[in-house]
């Protein structure tokens, strides 16, 4: 009776421990799944804002006397809204963008052209605002980093003032139109999560030349004006792509 109390004892014993051990043996967990991974491809809107940095220059021939030139610089803060679309294959984006800006660029200068009689040209530049349309084309550095080249066609409206000075006289010229161009520059992009990105991007524009002749019966001179505007812009951005952000 005794033998057998004994083997009933020692066989719960070993079926309890083989229970607990049991019980201590972790229990299996499927891997966690890959992080999604971001696309390119799709709508995108945003808004930016930067400083521009630009020269107007103006050639100015006054017949019988001779052509004075000056360069001045035209600064300012800058700010707009972008939108735009890309379609990603592989490592590569490919897409198209447009904006629009308002600009507070101006500067101006007062120049001594001749000394007798002692005449001045007084100018003054201003760029109201200006828009470019530009394909973009980048390679990702990272699957949430892209590095792109973009070029287009810029365009803005340009005022101008020139006023010239002569003991007793003066005649002022001002020209505001609205000049196309072209763009080229280079950016980086990277997400910030949401669908959101961020973006820092320079650009160069050149809005070509203008030329203007005045009549000065006043001061017995005609003048013949060439004007250039140039502008490098640095800005940084924030887009919003529509649909999400991972496949």
């Amino acid at each position: 009776m005794k033998k057998l109390l004994l083997a009933t004892t020692a066989f719960v014993v070993l079926a309890v421990g083989s229970a607990s051990a049991a019980d201590l043996r972790p229990a299996y967990k499927s891997a966690p799944p890959p992080p999604p991974v971001y696309t390119w491809t799709g709508l995108y809107w945003g808004v930016n804002v930067g400083y521009s940095w630009g020269h107007a220059k103006d050639e100015v021939t006054l017949l019988g006397v001779g052509t004075f030139s000056e360069s001045q610089k035209v600064d300012g803060i800058v700010g707009g809204f972008q939108s735009g679309y890309n379609y990603q294959f592989g490592q590569w984006v490919l897409g198209l963008e447009t904006d629009i800006q308002a600009s507070g660029q101006k500067g101006g200068t007062t120049l001594q052209i001749t000394a007798l009689p002692v005449t001045t040209l007084t100018t003054d530049h201003k760029l109201t605002w200006f828009g470019t349309s530009r394909t973009r084309l980048g390679v990702l550095w990272s699957p949430n980093v892209l590095l792109y080249g973009t070029a287009g066609v810029a365009y803005g409206t340009v005022k101008d003032t020139a006023t010239i000075t002569a003991p007793g006289a003066s005649v002022t010229g001002t020209f505001k139109d609205v000049k196309a161009g072209w763009t080229a520059g280079a950016g980086v992009e990277g997400t910030i999560g949401g669908g959101w990105t961020a973006k820092l991007e320079y650009l160069y524009i050149d809005l070509g030349k203008t030329e203007q002749t005045l009549a000065t019966p006043a001061l017995g001179q005609v003048i013949s004006e060439t004007r250039r505007f140039t502008d490098n812009i640095v800005r940084v951005g924030f887009n919003y792509r529509w649909g999400g952000s991972a496949y």
